[in-house]
């Protein structure tokens, strides 16, 4: 035997050796892996079983009774809450139902005709009303408005629903009062209005055309259609609307209109009102605050409308024209008016400074009548145009202290023109001239006031404010100076 075979054999005895001794560990450490897996198994599987079978310690009394007195807690601030909720429900809704409001005025009054005084004396108005939301729900709201108001009579025993400023009266004479203004108002979705009752003039244009103490009597609806603008339209258009109303005056004991021979005295008209701010813009609001509505400074208003309206003669023998004894319109030789007041009417505003507190206004407001007849006489005029315009500057609404208006104004009224009964109660008709006039709130709502009118007789020949001067080229002693001044507190 060579080395070299010696070493073969010591070499594969070996390796026979070392195989051996790793088959058999490998052949342990498997078994003992299978085992542990097996007993881990067991165990995990024996785990809930012991964990159900174990009796749970016994609840804390004091913990429990903690957990009971918490829930109770919350159930007591539950009730708490909603009983105020209802509380303030209940209290914003007897808010609602009633609100006192009105105003209390003295006033000075002056009328002086060709250099000669005619009228010369103080006055007061009182307006006294409620009103209130009886019912809102569902997108519907229905209101309520009723108001009592000092009111006058003519030369001729009627009364004068244009003017409510009563001169002041002898020791222990009786006031008159009566009730001017009820209505009740049905509201769908903030779209659609129905009113029903004595009810104020819904149209724009001041008071060429209504007083604003006048009120109709009857229906009046309005609908909105800016309400139903979306994606920020109603911003440039804050107004797009219709205005309505159905209203009679004369009647007889029973309240039913009186037909006569003269026509039966039923007013029907309407209004297209429609805004647009050019310059709207939008504003992201400071925190805590609301956007407003209009960010505009620069407003056009506009108003489009016709009224009809026929028994003039009924009207005028059952309430009077105002300030004048009989009616300043023409009549034929009956003395019947001669028109049926088919009018057609424009009202142009333009606001500037919308925004601001003081803003500054300008308007025009034109009014043609279409049922105009030819006065008799040499000129064959309809007497059938009326227009005002002027301007103004100050707030809207002068109520907080040191808030004030002022305001100039133009008329021009033929005598067929307007019906008298109805507008304001120092123009009437077949008139002339101008006016100026100022308000400031020395302390919030209470507000002096004053103003100062020029006019003239439009047409010499006819009855109005203002006498008559044939022979006087200027006819500077025909003119009529009124000067109106006194104070007020609203509430």
């Amino acid at each position: 035997m060579t080395i070299l075979d010696f070493r073969i054999r010591i070499f594969d005895g070996s390796r026979r050796r070392c195989e051996g001794v790793t088959i058999q560990n490998l052949n342990s450490r498997i078994r003992n892996c299978l085992t542990l897996i097996v007993l881990s198994f067991l165990l995990l599987s024996a785990c809930p079983l012991s964990a159900q079978a174990q009796p749970r310690p016994p609840a804390n009394p004091a913990e429990t009774r903690l957990d009971e007195l918490e829930k109770e807690i919350r159930e007591l601030r539950a009730r708490l809450d909603q009983r105020d909720a209802k509380e303030r429900d209940e209290a914003l809704r007897v808010k609602a139902l009633i609100q006192v409001y009105g105003d209390i005025g003295l006033r000075y009054h002056g009328l002086f005709e060709s250099q000669t005084e005619t009228t010369n004396r103080p006055e007061f108005r009182l307006h006294l009303g409620a009103f209130g939301t009886a019912y809102e729900a569902k997108g519907q709201r229905i209101r309520y408005n009723l108001r009592m108001t000092t009111f006058t009579t003519d030369g001729a025993g009627l009364p004068v629903p244009t003017v409510a400023w009563l001169p002041f009266p002898g020791f222990g004479g009786p006031q008159l009062l009566a009730a001017d203004r009820f209505l009740i108002d049905y509201t769908l979705e903030k779209v659609f209005t129905l009113t029903a009752g004595r009810f104020p003039s819904p149209y724009a244009g001041g008071e060429l055309l209504f007083d604003s103490d006048y009120n109709l009597q009857g229906l009046g609806q309005t609908i909105s259609f800016d309400r139903l603008f979306k994606g920020g339209l109603n911003r440039w258009m804050p107004r797009l609307e219709l205005q309505f109303a159905q209203s009679y005056m004369a009647q007889n004991n029973l309240g039913i209109p009186n037909p006569s021979s003269a026509g039966f005295p039923v007013y029907v008209g309407g209004q297209m009102r429609f805004d647009f701010a050019p310059l709207e813009y939008t504003e992201a609001p400071e925190p805590g605050t609301i956007a407003p509505e209009v960010t505009s400074e620069l407003e056009f208003r506009t108003a489009i409308g016709l009224h009809y309206f026929d028994g003039e003669e009924a009207v005028s023998k059952s309430i009077g024209v105002g300030l004048l004894p009989r009616t300043t319109n023409v009549l034929n030789g009956s003395g019947r008016v001669k028109s049926e007041f088919f009018l057609g009417e424009a009202y142009f505003e333009i606001l500037f400074l919308r925004r601001s507190r003081a803003n500054l206004r300008a308007w025009f407001h034109g009014i043609y009548n279409f049922g105009a007849a030819p006065a008799q006489g040499k000129k064959g005029e309809n007497n059938n145009q009326a227009f005002t315009s002027g301007v103004s500057w100050g707030m809207p609404n002068v109520s907080d202290q040191w808030d004030f208006r002022l305001q100039f104004r133009y008329f021009y009224v033929e005598a067929d023109a307007l019906i008298p009964e109805f507008n304001d109660e120092a123009i009437n008709t077949n008139i002339k001239g101008y006016e100026f006039s100022v308000s400031v709130a020395i302390f919030p709502k209470l507000v002096l006031f004053g103003s100062f009118m020029v006019s003239e007789r439009e047409d010499y020949d006819l009855f109005g404010f203002g006498r008559p001067a044939r022979n006087d080229p200027g006819k500077s002693s025909g003119r009529s100076l009124r000067i109106r001044a006194g104070i007020y507190l609203s509430f």
